[in-house]
């Protein structure tokens, strides 16, 4: 009965409503125009510009928004939606127009600032370049900051360099001096926030001390008279072949200086002593036999922590090489500061010095053949009895000695037994059958002249021999230490009866000239040699000029394709001791106690990008094995895409006592990859540092 009555009600209702819906209708929906329109803004403040916007009204069910800065408009936004809009720094009229179901429409104009603030916690890092002086790195960060204006202050109305959000600027400048850089780091608005540093660029006196850079101050200061800085570059007052540079620094010790006067500098890096402990320095006196003493100081304590070694000129207005030994220096310090005291001891009378190419020193030991030519080499000669000597040009060019090089000059006094020692470095060894020794000697007066070998490295006996010279200029002599008329001695006593034949090896000849007479003069003397040595211990003549077409060479040192010059290529570091040789009348470079030698080029390097071969010629009487290496710069892409590695080649069972033409194709050097930007030529050999080569004709081509 229940189920009846729901069902009648329903009918009924269902009638009710159909019945309306046919006499009253319904045409229209009506509904309100959007009011109470607004936006509001939500503004970032990471001065990145972007503002959100929050559009709302009554009656609206949509908005679009007129962002004012001439963007278009936004996509239709839904009530209770937001959109996003980067703008820059300023001020914009933000136009919403909200929209309801009937699609009506009104709209309000609301004003947005949008402002940046000042970047802070702004960090700036200026860097100087490891390798060169002149190049500076900048890098800066802040917070807020859109992109860096840098002013690097070498230009006058210098225009900004852009900086942007984690890069770094490289600069190099021309000249040495004080230069403020200026870092403003830009909101992306007004705000800015700046910095600056002044900065000094300074290239660092460094050893070697040579006097010609012109960016280098050569700041020397003097102390016990004259104080101040007063070590002037000047010209080179006589070059020779000791010392052919332009520029040197001149020292005076002015009238009435402390004995202990002398003149001071600063390293701006510590002495490297991994290599050798000996130091030189090229001077020039006014009176042989001035005695120099060299002086290197730690900075950090220079009154405690020094070593000084004394050395003696040995020649009045020459160039000469001093040479230094500071093996006794402590390895745990170091030594920045290097002092001279000229006629140490003695009080300054305004006499001057000059000195010059203050550098690091491998010895080359002195040993026969004795040619005085070799400026590495130290051709001390110790006189007695009132004999003097020098080195000095030939004077006569004539006889068996017509070369233009140095030669020893002997002077005698006039009494009995004059002369003079060399300590060789590398005894003479008589054990071979070959005990001949020659020289050539020049005298204007028939002289007897005596040799004599002593300190024998076992205990040999002392031998001397005495041969004469007519007085006619330059003449070859021999002294035959295999004659049965050898003088020989033991413990100082003559052997009676007892002819010997010199064996073994001795470290000290003796030089007396007019040996038991009373002779005075000048006499000269030059190549003494050991028969037999000089044959394999140098190269006759030069090697072959080669035969291509200068278009298709790259030469760095050559006597036909000199396209670049000589003297862009120097030993500028090396362990071996380097010289400029003439050999059959062709320029070549000797390097003697070779270990490496180091050739370069300052950039733009060299581009043998285009050539497949590298050529040398190499010489060598004792090397069994030649290495060569080639360095191609630009690892840090400042000058190409170089990797700054040395790449190898090795040649064993080297032929010696001949010139070997050395043709590799650059593919045989170990990983060579790059050859745009050559910068180094490196030489080295086996076994190490005891061997000399000479090097010709090195050039790239096809």
């Amino acid at each position: 009965m229940k189920n009846k009555i729901q069902y009648l009600l329903f009918s009924l209702l269902f009638v009710a409503i159909a019945g309306c819906s046919d006499d009253d209708g319904l045409d229209t929906v009506t509904s309100s125009e959007p009011t109470n329109i607004s936006v509001d803004f939500n503004i970032e403040q990471d001065n990145s510009g972007e503002v959100t916007l929050y559009p709302s009204a009554e009656n609206a069910n949509s908005f679009v928004i007129n962002y004012g800065d001439g963007s278009e408009v936004s996509e239709e936004i839904a009530t209770g939606d937001n959109v996003m809009h980067t703008y820059e720094e300023g001020t914009y009229q933000v136009e919403v127009t909200a929209m309801n179901l009937a699609g009506e429409t009104a709209s309000i104009t609301q004003t947005l600032e949008v402002s940046f603030r000042a970047p802070e916690n702004l960090e700036v890092t200026i860097t100087k370049d490891a390798s060169n002086p002149f190049i500076v790195n900048v890098a800066a960060s802040a917070d807020y900051a859109a992109a860096f204006e840098v002013y690097f202050g070498d230009v006058t109305d210098e225009d900004p360099t852009m900086m942007m959000i984690g890069e770094t600027l490289t600069h190099e400048y021309a000249n040495v001096g004080s230069y403020t850089i200026s870092v403003i780091a830009l909101s992306g608005g007004e705000e800015t926030t700046t910095y600056t540093e002044v900065i000094e660029i300074v290239d660092p006196l460094l050893l070697p001390v040579t006097f010609e850079s012109q960016t280098v101050a050569y700041t020397f200061y003097n102390f016990g008279g004259g104080e101040g800085a007063g070590v002037p570059t000047v010209t080179n007052p006589a070059s020779d072949a000791v010392n052919d540079s332009q520029n040197v620094g001149a020292y005076t010790k002015v009238a009435g200086a402390e004995t202990w006067a002398g003149t001071v500098t600063t390293l701006n890096e510590p002495i490297d002593f991994t290599s050798t402990t000996t130091m030189a320095i090229d001077v020039y006196s006014p009176a042989a036999g001035v005695p120099v003493l060299f002086k290197i100081e730690d900075t950090d304590d220079a009154e405690n922590n020094f070593v000084e070694v004394q050395a003696t000129t040995t020649v009045a207005n020459q160039w000469e090489t001093l040479v230094f030994d500071f093996s006794t220096i402590d390895a745990s310090l170091t030594y920045e500061n290097l002092v001279l005291f000229f006629n140490y001891e003695i009080a300054g009378t305004g006499e001057t010095y000059y000195f010059d190419n203050i550098r690091m020193y491998n010895p080359v030991f002195l040993e026969l053949p004795i040619t005085f030519d070799d400026p590495a080499v130290n051709y001390t000669f110790t006189t007695f009895n009132g004999a003097s000597y020098n080195v000095i040009q030939n004077p006569d060019l004539s006889g068996s000695n017509t070369d233009q090089n140095l030669v020893g000059e002997i002077v005698n006094a006039g009494v009995n037994y004059e002369g003079g020692s060399f300590n060789l470095g590398v005894p003479v060894d008589f054990s071979s059958s070959d005990k001949t020794i020659t020289m050539d000697f020049w005298a204007n007066t028939p002289v007897s002249i005596l040799l004599k070998f002593e300190g024998g490295v076992n205990g040999e006996r002392e031998n001397e021999v005495t041969v004469n010279h007519t007085g006619s200029g330059w003449e070859e002599i021999s002294f035959d230490f295999a004659n049965d008329a050898v003088k020989s001695y033991i413990d100082g006593n003559q052997g009676v009866g007892d002819p010997f034949v010199p064996t073994g090896q001795y470290s000290t000849m003796t030089i007396f000239v007019d040996g038991a007479g009373t002779t005075a003069g000048s006499f000269y003397v030059d190549n003494i040699t050991k028969d037999g040595a000089g044959a394999t211990n140098q190269p006759t003549s030069g090697a072959p000029d080669p035969q291509l077409p200068a278009s298709d060479v790259i030469s760095m040192f050559s006597d036909v394709y000199n396209d670049v010059p000589v003297a862009t290529w120097a030993a500028s570091w090396s362990n071996a001791t380097y010289a400029e040789v003439s050999i059959a009348g062709n320029p070549t470079k000797e390097y003697s106690a070779l270990d490496f030698v180091g050739i370069e080029t300052p950039s733009p390097y060299l581009d043998a990008s285009s050539m497949t071969h590298f050529h040398t010629d190499v010489w060598t009487a004792d090397a069994t094995q030649i290495r060569v290496k080639l360095v191609d710069f630009g690892a840090d892409g400042a000058y190409g895409g170089g990797d700054d590695v040395e790449h190898e080649v090795a040649i064993d069972n080297f032929n010696q006592g001949e010139w070997i033409q050395l043709d590799i194709p650059l593919s045989d050097f170990t990983n060579l990859t790059t050859t745009g930007h050559i910068g180094q030529l490196i030489y080295s050999g086996n076994p190490t540092g005891a061997h000399t080569i000479y090097v010709d004709n090195i050039y790239f081509h096809n």
